[in-house]
């Protein structure tokens, strides 16, 4: 025999066997329901999770919100359609959801958010919500911060928010890696948030200011700016030192003494000239070819001498390839 009892959606449904020891399915089956009562199936708050996890019999949660949340959002859903819920939700019967948007408490601040589901016969279940507002760090410092190539000026501090860098006129771009104190902060401006960026400089004789935004969590910011000023071509066309074997210089080698003479035996068929520049970055040639490039400091020429005077320009042209400046050698062999 079986008997149905008809319930609201929310009950729920038991069923009673009763039967005859040895007999087989003869026995009687009852089938009946037990109310819960008013509850929801569904409580959920916008951009948090609850704690515990909902469940239907759980009345008590809290949810920690960020601190820089301006609002947040309640949704619940009633078991029963036909239940009533109010409070800081409302629904009326016949409507299944609810939601409302309410101020946050923001940081370090708490508030209670409570709603009430009714059945029809006039029982209640109260939901209750405690929203808690996170307090968000206030670190905008870098911990950490390089230039390649280059040396920063003053050396890294995390105080210390402007730099200076020199490099060189070659040096065409930079890498510049920072490190955020507090993970949770965001780096911004011309080194994105992950804290490595390779920048382009601007042509020789120039500045670039590159600056880094770092914003702590709580909204706060800091600017560091490194000024990189990329070194102009040099117009330095000098020779440091400069030699002849066999034979001496006359006069005596002196930077801005462009001339000299070099008196050698009659049977000297060749001399070697060695001269060094006074800056790397120069090219220096003789007898129509390079005999320094960029770069080489120093270079030598070997001379064949013919006739009794043979003579030898050293032309070195600047990095600016504007300046240039020719030293001249005259190497004489004697008559005997």
């Amino acid at each position: 025999m079986k008997r149905f009892f008809t319930v609201p959606a929310r009950y729920v449904t038991i069923t009673l066997l009763f039967g005859t020891a040895g007999l087989g399915v003869d026995g009687c089956k009852d089938t009946a329901s037990i109310d819960p009562g008013p509850q929801l199936a569904g409580l959920s708050v916008s951009g948090a999770s609850l704690q515990p996890p909902f469940s239907s019999e759980t009345t008590v949660y809290s949810a920690d919100l960020p601190g820089n949340t301006p609002d947040v959002t309640i949704s619940a859903t009633k078991s029963d359609p036909n239940d009533v819920l109010s409070g800081a939700v409302t629904a009326p019967a016949g409507q299944a959801t609810g939601q409302t948007t309410i101020p946050s408490p923001g940081p370090g601040s708490t508030k209670d958010v409570s709603l009430t589901v009714t059945s029809s016969d006039g029982k209640a279940k109260i939901y209750t919500i405690t929203l808690r507002g996170i307090s968000l760090g206030g670190d905008n410092s870098l911990k950490s911060l390089t230039v390649s190539p280059g040396t920063l000026t003053p050396a890294f501090s995390a105080g210390t928010q402007v730099y200076t860098v020199n490099v060189a006129t070659a040096v065409a771009d930079i890498t510049v890696s920072a490190t955020k104190s507090d993970p949770n902060a965001v780096i911004s401006g011309d080194v994105p948030n992950e804290g490595r960026a390779t920048l382009k400089l601007d042509g020789p004789g120039t500045t670039k200011i590159v600056s880094m935004i770092v914003t702590a969590p709580n909204g706060t910011s800091k600017t560091y700016t490194i000024t990189v000023k990329r070194a102009a071509p040099s117009s330095d066309d000098d020779v440091s030192d400069l030699t002849v074997s066999p034979g001496s210089l006359d006069p005596d080698f002196a930077s801005g003494i462009l001339n000299y003479t070099v008196d050698v035996a009659n049977d000297v068929d060749s001399v070697i000239i060695s001269a060094t520049k006074s800056d790397s970055n120069a090219e220096m040639s003789a007898l129509g070819t390079v005999i320094a490039a960029a770069g080489t400091q120093t270079g030598q020429v070997s001379v064949p001498l013919r006739g009794r005077r043979t003579g030898v320009d050293i032309t070195v042209t600047a990095q600016d390839r504007m300046s240039t400046k020719t030293y001249t050698i005259t190497v004489t062999r004697s008559r005997r």
